[in-house]
């Protein structure tokens, strides 16, 4: 088989986007899949995403008994997957180009990584912190992502052949939400293996809500210090990583702490507002990051 089109699901039903993809496969003339598992969402979104997928040729409905989490997950899709190249596509982002598969698909090269960018759909109400975020620091241009190839890996949608994915892989040990693509792009970079950015954005929704952007803004941060441990040298590449190093380094935490209460109500219903601002939420985020003792 040529091509595994992969969609990891949880409470999720991208249906639009499937039929998007199904009827581009189709149109490339090669023998394709498209691989959908799921990480038991509840009984009524898996019946009827089965129902619906049962309808559409060359799609593989998969459903776990048990949630087992985003890194493990990918890993899985790539080890269910049959065919030689692998897209890895996020279940809630949109394909917003009739020839999103044919670029990739064009352009593929062996023992290299593709990755396209990503556009922003408009902003919605309660969402503003997540849009914001996302329009200032995850839809870089392509030339911003060239300059720092690795630093920009995102897997919202990647290409590559199964078969070099599986050398690298996602780190299990890193769960929930944050920073496996962080410890994946710093090992294709380890192991030299070059990552192509082109021009074949997916459309991206950023509609987590206010509040539950700080709480994944969180896990976030905690997965990054796993991160951290397991790889030093990313510290460099990852500025707010870098500035709680320097602050622990010369014992200005508990400092940084005792500065950031007085503020601490007003910055939270600043970023749980309608005006969230970026730097607020860096601070917010420097502050966490500094509570969970990167040095321990």
């Amino acid at each position: 088989m040529d091509f595994s089109i992969c969609l990891p699901l949880y409470q999720q039903q991208p249906y639009t986007t499937v039929q998007s993809l199904v009827k581009q496969a189709e149109d490339l003339q090669i023998d394709f899949e498209i691989l959908v598992i799921d990480d038991a969402s509840s009984p009524e979104i898996s019946e009827a995403n089965r129902q619906f997928f049962a309808k559409l040729s060359k799609v593989r409905y998969l459903v776990l008994a048990h949630n087992i989490g985003r890194a493990k997950m990918r890993n899985l899709l790539a080890l269910e997957a049959k065919g030689q190249y692998f897209l890895s596509l996020d279940a809630d982002v949109h394909i917003c180009k009739d020839d999103f598969l044919q670029s990739f698909w064009h352009q593929r090269q062996s023992g290299a990584v593709l990755i396209g960018g990503r556009k922003l759909a408009p902003i919605q109400s309660a969402c503003e912190l997540r849009w914001h975020y996302a329009k200032q620091r995850e839809t870089t241009s392509l030339k911003k992502r060239r300059d720092k190839p690795y630093s920009s890996f995102m897997t919202g949608a990647f290409f590559c052949e199964r078969s070099l994915f599986q050398k690298l892989k996602f780190d299990e040990e890193i769960k929930g939400y944050g920073h496996e693509d962080t410890l994946f792009g710093f090992g294709l970079r380890n192991l030299e293996i070059p990552l192509l950015h082109i021009d074949n954005p997916i459309l991206i929704e950023a509609d987590d809500s206010n509040h539950d952007f700080l709480e994944k803004s969180k896990e976030a941060l905690r997965n990054l210090k796993i991160v951290y441990k397991k790889q030093p040298d990313l510290a460099k590449d990852i500025k707010i990583l870098d500035l709680a190093l320097k602050i622990e380094s010369i014992g200005f935490s508990p400092i940084f702490t005792l500065l950031y209460r007085p503020f601490r109500k007003m910055i939270l219903k600043n970023l749980l507002g309608s005006k969230p601002s970026l730097r607020y939420f860096d601070l917010y985020r420097l502050n966490y990051l500094l509570r969970l003792e990167l040095a321990q």
